[in-house]
């Protein structure tokens, strides 16, 4: 599956961003947050994404944090020419043994 970021833009609520991204020919939007975290002393800076976005990326890790990081150099006003392409990834089926359920996984 073809990962292509087509935009990301500022929401109207403070720190949120509307982030649409092409996956093969389908066309997701997503909200991701934009936060701060106190860790030892130090602010650490986290984006989050809604439940579909996570619900989306649950089995891509790697995805997911390509998808985080530029959402974050948005965030920090760094410049960014859409689309992006994030490459592919690849979804398999896997039995889930305790529920006896299919599920996708995606792997790289």
């Amino acid at each position: 599956m073809n990962i292509t970021v087509l935009s990301i833009e500022p929401a109207s609520e403070l720190g949120t961003f509307n982030t649409i991204v092409l996956l093969d020919r389908e066309q997701h939007q997503f909200t991701m947050t934009a936060e701060t975290a106190e860790a030892s002393g130090q602010t650490i800076p986290l984006i989050k994404g809604d439940s579909h976005f996570c619900k989306t990326f649950r089995w891509n890790q790697e995805a997911s944090v390509k998808l985080y990081k530029l959402v974050s150099q948005f965030n920090r006003g760094d410049s960014l020419e859409f689309p992006i392409n994030l490459g592919d990834c690849e979804f398999i089926k896997v039995e889930r043994f305790s529920l006896k359920k299919e599920v996708k996984i995606a792997v790289k």
